[in-house]
């Protein structure tokens, strides 16, 4: 009975150890069969048609269009100061008021300068008087008969000195007062013709270089008076205020400091930097389109405004200025702006996402969706917004290109769609 017992054991573990060998032999004869690739999951869109832009996209910070410093012309003390930073103000309100006191003096002095010298050059231009012209007559006449009597009294005088009657002192007495008499009368006939001719053309000339110099000077006291009056230049807002009333400014001493300066807020503009290689696709006037990080979700317009000539030659860019409209202050001067510059609109193009196209060792190319196979695709493609991409060739409008999972896919992998992935 024993050694059956033993055979019995003997059995059991041969059988054993059987049925553990047969799981493992069809385990590896399975393993060398090949089983179908897994599907990949993929998203697709169509292929279609629209407009498009090609954009270039730009960082600056926004500056006021215009920015005016506010200076004195004149010298004089602060009499009152009529703004404070903040105050809206429109070309030609008064902002700052200088002491007038001596200023209206002095425009005053000049009008009298002035009243004098017409007055000068109309005595000029009339002539003389009729009662002058008498008045020369009559001293004419009055001369004519002193210098007769004194005539005769001197042809009297030279006989007496012939026949020694008289001192030769009283014959010499008598010439003198003959040759003065002789000279006055000589002096009222010139008087005389001056008065009937009356001024010259020297005189008149000098007369009127006398009330040209005048009212020049009346208008300088004017001028003074009137810069005594700082008004403001432009439309905008008072960004900063430098001066307070008793100040006393004085411009040859100070010729940099501002009183005040006044920014034109209705327009904004940033300063952006393009290279080399895209600045020949800028040009003025062209569209703009700009993004504020205190205002999301908004764009606001802009247009290039200048172009700088010449390269910057530390950076190698051309600065170029991007002006905004704003007309109701809303943007603030200093926020940082992204722009997309316009360089390119095409209209009904057929576009693809940019994420669908690939690149590779022979070209670009895109995978297409085709009865759940991926197909690849070359593609010729033109200008892209970013976002979208035109496709030249390559691609026919309502196609399906796969722009998610399109990373390592072959051609002919086999695909399913995510969302009918999701739809089961």
């Amino acid at each position: 009975m024993k050694p059956d017992n033993q055979n019995l054991a003997v059995f059991a573990l041969i059988l054993l150890v059987f049925l553990l060998f047969i799981p493992g032999c069809e385990d590896k004869g399975s393993a060398n069969i090949k089983q179908p690739d897994p599907e990949r999951e993929v998203v697709v869109v169509p292929a279609q048609k629209g407009n498009l832009a090609e954009t270039l996209s730009l960082t600056g910070t926004l500056m006021p269009a215009q920015e005016v410093k506010i200076t004195s012309k004149i010298p004089g003390r602060v009499e009152k100061v009529l703004v404070e930073e903040g105050t809206l103000v429109k070309a030609g309100d008064v902002l700052i008021k200088l002491e007038r006191k001596e200023l209206a003096l002095a425009v005053e002095q000049a009008k009298a300068a002035v009243a004098t010298a017409e007055a000068g050059l109309a005595k000029v231009l009339a002539g003389t008087r009729k009662e002058k012209i008498d008045q020369a007559e009559a001293a004419l006449a009055q001369a004519k008969a002193n210098a007769y009597i004194c005539k005769i009294t001197f042809e009297r005088m030279t006989n007496l000195l012939k026949d020694r009657s008289i001192p030769r002192t009283k014959y010499d007495e008598a010439k003198a007062h003959c040759e003065a008499a002789l000279a006055q009368y000589q002096s009222a006939q010139a008087q005389l013709e001056m008065a009937k001719i009356g001024a010259t053309k020297e005189d008149i000339d000098i007369a009127r270089a006398q009330v040209r110099q005048a009212r020049a000077a009346l208008a300088t006291a004017r001028r003074q008076f009137q810069n005594a009056t700082i008004t403001s230049p432009i439309n905008g807002v008072v960004a900063h205020k430098n001066v307070e009333p008793g100040e006393v400014v004085s411009p040859p001493l100070m010729p940099t400091k501002a009183l005040l300066d006044v920014v034109d807020m209705s327009r904004l503009k940033t300063v952006v930097n393009i290279s080399e290689n895209r600045v020949k696709a800028v040009r003025p006037d062209q569209e703009a389109s700009i993004t504020l990080g205190g205002f999301p979700g908004e764009t606001f317009p802009g247009k290039v405004s200048r172009i700088s000539p010449v390269v910057d030659p530390h950076s190698r860019t051309f600065k170029a200025e991007i002006l905004i409209e704003n007309p109701d202050n809303r943007v603030k001067p200093g926020m940082f702006a992204r722009v997309q510059l316009v360089l390119t609109k095409r209209t009904d193009v057929l576009k693809v996402p940019v994420e669908a196209v690939t690149e590779g060792e022979e070209g670009k190319f895109v995978f297409l969706a085709v009865n759940g196979v991926a197909k690849i695709r070359p593609v010729t493609l033109g200008i892209s917004d970013g976002v979208y991409v035109e496709v030249i060739s390559g691609v026919n409008a309502g196609e399906e290109v796969i722009v998610q999972g399109n990373l390592g896919l072959e051609d002919g992998d086999r695909v399913v769609l995510m969302t009918s992935r999701k739809s089961r």
